[in-house]
């Protein structure tokens, strides 16, 4: 895996904040409508959830070659296998926080991870993938909120891991989600590494 491979990873997660962006003209970024859902939510959940799974299958492989979750031709990965791997070697990042405009509070996708646990959103967008019919509900703003930042954050992890470099980061950078890692144009602040990586 290369830099310029995360890259792919990375541009795709901008167009899937750009969908974001373009939502939040009908409905507004607020814990209030956590519960809004929506066909175009359930649409953004799937696509974001789906590249999580893929990135995460990448990173494993990455952390440990012996892991084949990379090979097209093996298929058998699942996020609480990956969460055995990722968590094994980089424990800190259930802790990272993302900073929502909207928001009052910033939220830890990865929290649940801490506890061994499979977070609640890739519970409910695995729900809203095979069980539509009755989980409709669960294709909402928190979930997709959650999903999206879960998916830059492992991304930042990847590209961070594969770049080998102090305060490297993947560009161009997120319109709309931020984390204290941010600063204008660098993922990272001087003197401020990503968790693990310090």
């Amino acid at each position: 895996m290369t830099e310029s491979e995360v890259l792919y990873h990375w541009k795709y997660f901008l167009t899937l904040e750009k969908d974001l962006i373009k939502l939040k003209d009908y409905v507004e970024i607020h814990t209030d409508n956590y519960d809004t859902y929506s066909f175009e939510l359930a649409k953004l959940l799937q696509l974001t959830c789906a590249e999580v799974d893929s990135v995460c299958r990448i990173f494993c492989n990455v952390i440990d070659s012996e892991v084949k979750y990379a090979d097209d031709s093996t298929r058998d990965g699942n996020i609480a296998l990956y969460r055995k791997i990722i968590i094994n070697e980089y424990p800190k990042i259930s802790t990272v926080e993302v900073t929502i405009p909207g928001l009052d509070y910033p939220i830890q996708p990865w929290q649940e991870w801490s506890n061994g646990k499979t977070p609640e959103w890739w519970i409910d967008y695995n729900n809203v993938k095979h069980y539509r019919h009755i989980s409709f509900k669960r294709a909402n703003l928190k979930n997709t909120l959650y999903s999206l930042s879960a998916l830059m954050l492992i991304i930042m992890y990847l590209y961070r891991k594969v770049s080998g470099g102090s305060y490297k980061t993947p560009k161009p950078h997120p319109h709309f989600f931020d984390s204290e890692y941010f600063a204008p144009y660098l993922v990272c602040r001087p003197n401020k590494e990503l968790p693990d990586f310090e």
